[in-house]
């Protein structure tokens, strides 16, 4: 320990001065010490010489430096694979019978001389390996790697053991990540690394959408292991019909085959396409032989017009994103050279026009007496008398061709429609417009999607508005620059994906029909066995307008004829619920609830799909759990070998405890028993005076 001071050292002696001279001065000879002996008077002057130095020390606040030394005991870190593969290979047996006592005992042997931590991973990763149960859907490495570092990286990690058969079906290939734990990795290799006679539906690429009376084509990749000289058929099925029929041949051990056709949208609506490979003798096994597709059928696809007076880049950059959208036919055309109709159109962008030149006004009214929604883009080339006279519920004066640099920030409480917290966050990270500068006014009936942020401040003038004139709606930008916005979230994000989520939220609310429903459930068609299924409801009183009073029921109904009811929570202005994970199989599902005394109704089906990842692949890579080992200075075991593996870790020469030095700094005052001290040798020197008679 040191002690360290603020003030100068010679404070110090100033500090002894002082309490020698006031112990001195108070036990001199004098007639009120006449009564003690010298020896006694220089005692009890030492005491108070003691007590006052120490006194006057503390007024200097003097810090104590401590080292404390730590002593970290390594921790090993063991890993089980708890997915469908590892229980459905050959050594299946063992894994459902000793497997688990097995790693229980490594568990109890490493606790002697280590602290063991032990986990569970596959599509997640989880704590408690006592509910191991080998059903998990999927393996993905990256939770378990990323969960592990993020735990353990400033920890003295001794080693890590994995157990798993080495396959995975989502994530980065765990070597990429190798040298992440910092530790020696240890892996126990199960499954069967011998290849087995089995057919797989390897992949299917096909539309997610298709339209009623089109055809869409579907590409799919077979493959035959061990299965040279076999002959099967491949057939695609469709509400209880078989569409497509082809006979597939394998003539190798390991061949892969592509089979394309096209197929027939004839019925609207979520369609299930049922791909299966008939089954050969002797087959591993064959659940990976069937696989489904769901394929959207809609009655049409909504067309979007386009119209500019020059080409420019913001034209370009909706263009791209609304045709991101499979749902919209997008039309981009020079107001000169357009000879259609408006009226075929959802929905009319219009880009700088009303123009300087005239040109594509007229497409304008057109557009209004057809009742098609309208999106204004206005720039430095927009007539804003024009713009002025079309008494939009906006009107710009004073512009003399100056463009003003323009943030935007998201409306709070703009609720038109749902818009996703990162796209909310997105409008604070791009780049700003180019805004015509003027005298901008809006009705009060305009909502603001985006509000102008100029500087830090925060305004309440619109960069992105909704109005509705009559029973027609419209929307503005205010300013040119969106082609900036796309590409700097494509920069931020690796995507455009959040610019076109918006840009989708924005296309969909105009180009839909006003929906006058007062009950509406948002419910999925198909989602894997794996997924929650989630429901949300809205309620709507006479006015239409958002309320969460009535109670919200749901019945949902197997093939079974068993039903489950539900209740909605309220959430803001809506509904939601969560009714968890189902088992695999076709659902329908009823809701209910009761808007001003009047019962209303809603119902639809959906269809929960199996994931057959885990049986895709039947055989081990113990290769990758080899190489994974070696590049953590481990190596791969054996389950015989597993009770092994303990030695192996004692004997490692890196694995050791490591011992840590911690500086600290505390004020000397804060030491209780220099201050008990001082308090004692006051207290002495006072019951001393008192025994003699002295005051």
């Amino acid at each position: 320990m040191n002690l360290l001071f603020e003030y100068p050292s010679w404070l110090i002696l100033a500090c002894g001065g002082f309490a020698f001279i006031f112990a001195f001065w108070l036990y001199r000879s004098d007639r009120l010490n006449s009564h003690l002996s010298l020896p006694a008077r220089i005692f009890l002057g030492f005491i108070r010489f003691i007590a006052l130095f120490l006194l006057a020390i503390f007024l200097l606040h003097p810090l104590l430096k401590s080292v404390l030394r730590e002593v970290e005991d390594p921790i090993v870190v063991i890993a089980i694979d708890d997915s469908e593969s590892i229980a459905s290979g050959s050594d299946s047996s063992y894994v459902r019978g000793s497997y688990r006592s097995d790693i229980q005992a490594l568990v109890e042997n490493l606790s002697e001389s280590f602290e063991v931590r032990t986990y569970r991973f596959g599509e997640e990763i989880g704590e408690d390996i006592d509910s191991l149960a080998f059903n998990q859907k999927i393996t993905d490495f990256d939770p378990l790697l990323d969960g592990l570092y993020s735990r353990y990286s400033n920890r003295n990690v001794g080693a890590v053991i994995i157990a798993s058969d080495g396959v995975y079906n989502r994530g980065k290939n765990p070597l990429y990540d190798a040298k992440k734990l910092n530790a020696p990795v240890y892996t126990i290799a199960l499954g069967d690394t011998i290849p087995k006679r089995d057919l797989r539906v390897v992949n299917v690429a096909s539309n997610r959408l298709a339209y009623l009376g089109n055809k869409f084509p579907i590409e799919i990749l077979v493959e035959g292991r061990e299965a040279s000289g076999s002959q099967t058929q491949l057939t695609i099925e469709n509400n209880g019909g078989i569409v497509f029929s082809e006979p597939v041949s394998f003539n190798e051990d390991f061949q892969q085959k592509t089979i394309r056709t096209v197929l027939e949208a004839d019925k609207s609506g979520s369609q299930r396409y049922r791909i299966m490979l008939q089954p050969i003798s002797n087959e591993a096994t064959t659940a990976n032989n069937v696989t489904d597709v769901f394929v959207d059928v809609l009655q049409n696809r909504q067309k979007i017009l386009i119209l500019s007076t020059a080409p420019h880049p913001d034209v370009a950059a909706m263009a791209e994103s609304i045709r991101s959208n499979e749902n919209y036919e997008v039309t981009v055309a020079l107001a000169d050279e357009y000879e259609g109709k408006i009226a075929d159109y959802s929905l009319a962008i219009f880009v700088q026009i009303p123009s300087l030149s005239g040109a594509g006004d007229r497409f304008i009214s057109e557009a209004m007496e057809a009742n098609v929604p309208c999106l204004f883009m206005l720039g430095a080339n927009t007539s804003f008398t024009s713009f002025n006279n079309l008494k939009l519920g906006y009107s710009l004066t004073g512009f003399k061709g100056t463009m003003s640099d323009v943030h935007g920030s998201f409306t709070k409480g703009f609720n038109n429609f749902r818009v996703e917290e990162d796209v909310q966050r997105m409008f604070r990270e791009l780049p700003p417009l180019r805004v015509p500068f003027g005298e901008l006014k809006s009705s009060a009936g305009a909502i603001n999607l985006v509000n102008q942020r100029i500087g830090m401040i925060d305004t309440d003038l619109p960069l992105f508005s909704f109005n509705k004139v009559k029973s027609n709606n419209i929307a503005v930008v205010f300013g040119e620059g969106l082609w900036r916005w796309r590409m700097i979230n494509f920069v931020k994000q690796g995507s455009h994906n959040r610019y076109n989520t918006f840009i989708a939220k924005v296309v969909q609310y105009m180009a839909n029909k006003e929906d006058r429903r007062q009950f509406r459930i948002r419910a999925p068609k198909s989602q894997a066995e794996n997924e929650r299924l989630l429901f949300e409801a809205e309620v709507y009183d006479e006015t239409y307008e958002a309320i969460t009073d009535p109670e919200v029921n749901l019945v949902v109904t197997n093939e079974e004829g068993a039903n489950f009811e539900f209740t909605f929570s309220r959430a803001d202005s809506y509904y939601k619920l969560d009714a968890g994970l189902l088992p695999v199989g076709d659902y329908s599902w009823a809701a209910k609830t009761t808007v001003g005394g009047k019962g209303q109704t809603l119902d639809g089906k959906f269809t929960v799909y199996p994931l057959q990842f885990e049986l895709a692949q039947t055989t081990a890579n113990h290769k990758l759990l080899n190489q994974f080992a070696i590049a953590n200075g481990g190596q791969m075991v054996l389950p015989g070998e597993m009770s092994g593996l303990s030695e192996l870790i004692r004997n490692n020469a890196e694995v050791k405890s490591i011992s840590f030095e911690r500086k600290q700094l505390s004020d000397l005052i804060d030491v209780r028993w220099l201050l008990a001290f001082v308090l004692l040798l006051l207290s002495t020197g006072w019951l001393l005076r008192k025994r003699s008679g002295s005051y």
